[in-house]
Parts: C-alpha cells; structure tokens; sequence
C-alpha cells in the first residue's frame, strides 16, 4: 500500500476560488430554471438541501420560494457546501452534453485519465489537485472552439466543464517532466 500515489482532493465548493460571482449566478440561475431536465434524484437532492440550509423569510419551506428567490438565496450554499456545489455541477454538466462529450473527448486527446463520461461525478470524493501547466484554459477554450464551432458556448461554460469532466482544479499545476521525475 505505501507504493501507490496518495490522491489529494479539495471539496467541490472550492470550484468557488475559481469562479466569478457573476457567472456562479449564471450556473445556479440555469440550473434552477432546468430543474425538471435534471435527474429526478438530482431535482429531489438539490431542493432538499436548499430547503435544510437556507432560510427565506416569509417561507416555512423555503424550497416553495419563487424561483428568483431561490437564485438569489442559493450562492452561499453553493459556497459553502460541498454536495450542493457537487449536485449543481452535475446538473449543469448534462445541460450542456455536447460540450460535455467534446470535452471528454478532448482531454483523454490530451492524455488525461478520466471517469467515464456517463459518470456521475457528484459522486466522487472532491476535484483532485494536479493540473497540468500545458492545459491551461486558453489553450482548452482554443481546442474546443476550432474543433467544434458549432458550439456556442461560452469561454466560462468552457471552462468549467474543463474542471467538472476532468475532476481538477488547477491548485498544483506540473509538468510532465516534473511528474516523470517523481
């Protein structure tokens, strides 16, 4: 057991230091609006979470807020809880699946080691740590707009899908030859 490498992971909120404030409206406003195109569990799991740990005056259940209420309530569970942001995420991801399998298909290009695309990634323990300092958002938001320019996603949309496909955060950025060399 002591020659296998010890996998780093941070909680899914912490996708929140990577994030504006403007665009984690955007995805929490997207999401709400599609909650039926989500999973049943996911539609259940994200309204009984913000139901638990948020509190709209006027509402004994604040999951019966109106939806713009729920928007606007919901940033600081996002921020904070580590299933909800996990849920959102997931939820989003198959809200977008040709960007979603275009990613996919991009970074296994890439040489990375990824779950299966049908994965569901709320699953896993947290984003792992390690990102590599050739795959910076740039150069995925390139790869992705010349190889499908059908895709009118944004450079945001983009790049989140980077980091929800493939489970990282770009906390420890590497090289290969630095890999190599441990």
């Amino acid at each position: 057991m002591s020659d296998e490498k010890k996998i780093q992971v941070l909680p899914f909120h912490a996708v929140n230091e990577f994030m504006r404030e403007d665009y984690r409206l955007d995805v929490l406003q997207e999401v709400f609006s599609a909650l039926d195109q989500c999973t049943p569990m996911q539609k259940q799991l994200i309204l009984r979470m913000f139901s638990k740990n948020v509190t709209v005056p006027g509402f004994r259940n604040s999951g019966l807020a109106p939806l713009s209420i729920k928007i606007k309530n919901s940033p600081s569970l996002f921020e904070r809880s580590h299933d909800f942001a996990a849920n959102i995420m997931e939820c989003w991801s198959n809200l977008h699946p040709e960007l979603k399998s275009a990613m996919h298909t991009l970074l296994i290009e890439q040489g990375w080691v990824l779950e299966p695309l049908e994965a569901d990634r709320s699953l896993l323990p947290g984003f792992q740590i390690d990102w590599p300092k050739t795959d910076h958002f740039e150069s995925l938001i390139k790869a992705i707009q010349a190889a499908h320019p059908e895709l009118k996603e944004s450079d945001d949309n983009i790049s989140l899908m980077a980091v929800w496909v493939g489970n990282k955060l770009p906390y420890n950025l590497y090289s290969e030859d630095e890999n190599k060399a441990e």
